[in-house]
């Protein structure tokens, strides 16, 4: 009986502690069609939105950039709003030692920047890619909270 009881409780505890550690994971959406998976075309820019969930104490931020022909270039970017009108550059705080943008080369291989931010300081995050040149090039975005 003793033997069935702390079994029981390592097992809770174990379950509790699998699940402070838990990181809630979303995609980032098209502003133009919804989808997950977005193309720049050429000098364009697009634009992929996140509803931030306010909860844990990191937000980051993965941009995949993959060229699909063309001379790849431009900038990829982080932008938070709080009411999905006025948007403004996420520039990183000197702690979280990180870059606020990436400058997208002519590579064949995937492109990807991290983007590091503390949560709830914005309600809305948005991914801008510019392209330059002419060039197709995919991108998807994906947040990760960690608590």
């Amino acid at each position: 009986m003793k033997k069935s009881i702390f079994l029981s409780l390592c097992m809770v505890l174990l379950a509790l502690s699998s699940f402070a550690q838990q990181k809630g994971v979303s995609k980032f959406k098209s502003e133009v069609n919804s989808t997950t998976i977005d193309t720049v075309v050429n000098a364009t820019t697009k634009y992929q939105l996140f509803q931030s969930a306010n909860a844990g104490n990191i937000l980051t931020v993965q941009v995949t950039a993959t060229k699909i022909s063309g001379t790849t270039a431009g900038v990829v970017r982080l932008f938070g709003s709080n009411d999905k009108v006025a948007w403004v550059r996420v520039k990183e705080g000197a702690a979280l030692a990180a870059v606020d943008s990436l400058n997208l080369a002519n590579a064949s291989t995937p492109q990807t920047i991290i983007f590091t931010e503390k949560p709830g300081r914005y309600l809305y995050y948005r991914v801008g890619i510019t392209g330059s040149g002419t060039a197709s090039t995919k991108f998807s975005s994906v947040a990760v909270n960690a608590r």
